[in-house]
């Protein structure tokens, strides 16, 4: 009689950053330097609608001076004095989607602007992957928690005690006064509640329920959740609620199968690739005859009058194809941009796409977005397949594809400091760390 066959035992992934983790103990000051450039990133991030809404130069000049100061810590912090690779921190895909943003600048339209967006895209990508990787992953998670927490709050105390700050008067699809707080704008709100729900919902790095400090939390994490959906539908930004739900029953679907299967991979890594297949026909179909999604952008009042937008980055994705226009010489870059000749009237004026992928389709073309989509979606799913059991890896997963999801009626795909990039960032950093770390080891991960 046949034996049944054993089940594959949990594999390190192939691409292992083994080589560019210390082995001596970190000293306490690293530690804490390592978590205070993480805070002061993110405070930057998260503040970066507000700050954009002030437009004053000393207030920007301040924030690039705390970018370089978040770089230069994050470098102390590593110690590369004594393990010159740890400076490695940057898988290869990124690293490859990266060096093509930054071939792109040869041939772009306005290199000049390109490249004050680029080295901003690289400072922050590059030191998220850092501090990710540096700090465990137990108080990574700790004080996300604590400041989207914190900006929730603020975002509360300007709705009601500063209504001209906190209310949007501006009318969407007939309806006025919906709730901004701090940031802004509807979208850029709703997307840091819709965060926030995720964050909280799945609850990686809280202790465990049942336990006597466990309880306590779990009543904050709920009125957290509650409070961060009554914001986000009063936000009324559809995209944040559909793609955050989306997120969610992801991570429900990969806390099951964590359950079912243990440390075992999921699939076979190869099935990963599938998920590229759509995006490599919509290039290639375009680029082809651009004339049926033309018409599927045909109705200028579908999805709020982005379709006019999208138009015009149809047109101008069909006349430079394969490399595009260069990275960062899309939009803000003057009365003469390029989309001033393929979109009609406020199209061509708005500051994005509103579609991350159609924007970074015509900035770098066909062969800079699929080298993009395997870096942040193909690479990062197989670490997903191969398996690991880390509570992290399912919030990773939720994260993941709530930014990549959040990009279709939004851009910030490879986009400097914007909320979707230094998620996105976040989580194939956690997805990195907790997929390339043998499983139930928590020397480092934890």
């Amino acid at each position: 009689m046949d034996t049944p066959a054993a089940p594959e035992a949990f594999r390190l992934a192939r691409v292992s950053r083994a080589r560019t983790v210390r082995r001596d103990k970190r000293p306490r000051w690293a530690e804490l330097a390592a978590q205070a450039a993480f805070v002061v990133l993110m405070i930057l991030c998260l503040s970066g609608p507000w700050a954009a809404g002030e437009a004053d130069p000393a207030l920007a000049q301040l924030r690039q001076i705390g970018y370089l100061a978040v770089l230069a810590t994050t470098i102390v912090a590593l110690r590369p004095w004594r393990n010159p690779q740890a400076l490695l921190v940057v898988p290869w895909p990124l690293l490859l989607s990266l060096g093509w943003c930054w071939f792109s600048l040869s041939w772009a339209l306005y290199p000049g602007a390109g490249l004050r967006r680029l080295v901003l895209t690289t400072i922050v990508a590059w030191s998220l992957l850092a501090l990710v990787r540096e700090i465990a992953v137990s108080r990574l998670l700790n004080i996300l928690h604590v400041l989207l927490a914190l900006l929730l709050v603020a975002n509360y105390f300007a709705v009601f005690l500063f209504p001209a700050t906190g209310l949007d008067p501006d009318v969407y699809e007939g309806v006025t006064n919906t709730w901004r707080g701090v940031m802004g704008q509807k979208n850029f709100v709703g997307f840091a509640c819709a965060m926030t729900a995720i964050v909280f919902t799945i609850g990686a790095g809280f202790p465990a329920w049942n336990t006597p400090q466990g309880r306590p939390l779990l009543i904050v994490r709920i009125v957290v959740v509650l409070a961060a959906v009554n914001f986000l539908i009063q936000s009324q930004s559809k995209t944040s609620m559909g793609i955050g739900v989306f997120a969610i029953l992801v991570g429900a679907l990969f806390t099951y199968l964590a359950t079912v299967k243990g440390q075992r991979r999921l699939a076979a890594p190869g099935w990963a690739w599938i998920a590229i297949v759509p995006f490599a026909i919509v290039c290639l179909g375009m680029a082809i005859d651009a004339t049926p999604y033309l018409e599927m952008v045909s109705d200028p009042a579908a999805f709020t009058g982005r379709t006019q937008i999208w138009t015009g980055l149809i047109k101008a994705y069909v006349d430079q194809p394969l490399l595009g226009v260069g990275y960062g010489s899309l939009w803000d870059v003057g009365p003469d941009g390029p989309m001033k000749m393929y979109a009609e009237k406020w199209a061509g004026e708005v500051s994005q796409g509103h579609n991350g992928y159609l924007d970074m389709l015509v900035q770098v073309g066909a062969i800079g977005l699929l080298l993009i989509l395997f870096a942040t979606l193909v690479w990062p799913l197989q670490r997903l397949l191969r398996g690991g059991d880390h509570p992290a890896r399912v919030l990773g997963a939720a994260m993941l594809f709530f930014s990549l999801g959040h990009n279709f009626t939004e851009s910030s795909l490879f986009d400097r400091d914007l909320q979707g990039q230094v998620f996105l960032m976040i989580a194939i950093a956690l997805l990195w760390k907790t997929t390339a770390a043998v499983a139930g080891d928590t020397r480092r991960p934890a």
